[in-house]
């Protein structure tokens, strides 16, 4: 059996977005957080809500087309794959990262929502699903 390297979140957009080229390359590349919240009961069945912040990044086309459809706020649903990367800092001291590359990305706010901020850059063919639609 083949190895898997996939996840799937849904979660709000966390940060602001902001394309960028990089190098003489002029790759899209696009860094963002996302949230999403988890809500349970402790032993004493007092409710506990905690937020999970993932590192996320966007390459090519779907960058380019996250930062212009989506903004802080947002709930989408994401598939990825998780990446490991190392550098060393200005002190020469290794460091690491886990972030998340986004493969594939929908719209989960309401259609009403989605044409009411963003009426000029909506398109027949953008699907919005609402809470209510998605099965788990």
């Amino acid at each position: 059996m083949a190895d898997l390297n996939k996840v799937m979140l849904i979660g709000r957009i966390a940060s602001d977005l902001e394309v960028k080229k990089m190098g003489d390359s002029g790759v899209s590349v696009l860094n963002f957080s996302l949230v999403t919240n988890r809500t349970y009961k402790n032993a004493s069945w007092e409710k506990i809500e905690e937020a999970e912040f993932h590192r996320c990044v966007a390459f090519w086309g779907l960058s380019d087309m996250m930062g212009q459809y989506l903004e802080k706020g947002r709930k989408i649903f994401v598939e990825w794959r998780l990446r490991t990367r190392q550098w060393e800092d200005q002190s020469w001291n290794k460091r690491y990262t886990t972030e998340i590359v986004v493969t594939d990305m929908n719209f989960c706010d309401s259609k009403a929502s989605w044409t009411s901020t963003n009426s000029n850059n909506t398109t027949s063919s953008e699907e919005s699903t609402t809470e209510d639609d998605i099965p788990f």
